[in-house]
């Protein structure tokens, strides 16, 4: 019999680049329209070794949020998703996606945030979002990046009601910058 994951592995897995089993659904209807049941399962199953159970649960689960639907087709049902599960798809999309680093323009994006306690639990996921994303951490609440931020990136922040605790800005030089060019360039 399989065991259930702790949130430690869970979250194990998540970093090893698997999503989980809603989240897997949501990206694998983003990229196909009217997707018959079947597909979803064996594509759980072949990609993310989903059991039929979870992705099952996951569908129910969107299902009951509103993010898709299903709509039947003689004795195939067929899911798709809603405008609202587009715009997850989208916002997990990025969360996955691995920043592509352009030619350095020479300056360094820096984010410096103060964000109160009642909010701790966004606050540690911007800390995360911030790992994720390639920044290096300067200080506990100071980060650099060294090229332009997505827009998708400050939404998501606008989003979560923590931007105003933010303050981006761009520097042309950061004194002691050469363990930054290091861990981001590999220059000594």
């Amino acid at each position: 019999m399989g065991q259930r994951l702790s949130k430690r592995e869970k979250d194990k897995k998540v970093k090893n680049g698997k999503f989980s089993a809603p989240n897997f659904v949501l990206l694998t209807l983003n990229r196909m329209v009217n997707c018959p049941f079947e597909i979803l399962l064996e594509s759980g199953k072949i990609k993310n070794q989903l059991r039929p159970s979870s992705t099952k649960s996951a569908v129910y689960r969107l299902q009951k949020r509103n993010l898709i639907f299903a709509e039947r087709r003689g004795k195939k049902i067929l899911f798709a998703l809603t405008e609202e599960g587009a715009k997850e798809a989208e916002k997990i999309k990025f969360k996955f996606t691995k920043p592509n680093f352009q030619k350095w323009d020479g300056k360094w994006r820096v984010i410096i945030f103060d964000i109160p306690e009642k909010l701790r639990g966004k606050r540690d996921l911007l800390r995360k979002e911030l790992v994720g994303f390639g920044f290096m951490q300067l200080q506990k609440s100071v980060w650099a990046y060294p090229n332009s931020l997505p827009n998708e990136f400050i939404d998501f922040w606008r989003e979560a009601g923590i931007l105003k605790h933010c303050v981006i800005f761009e520097a042309d030089r950061i004194e002691n910058g050469k363990n930054l060019e290091k861990f981001f360039f590999n220059k000594v």
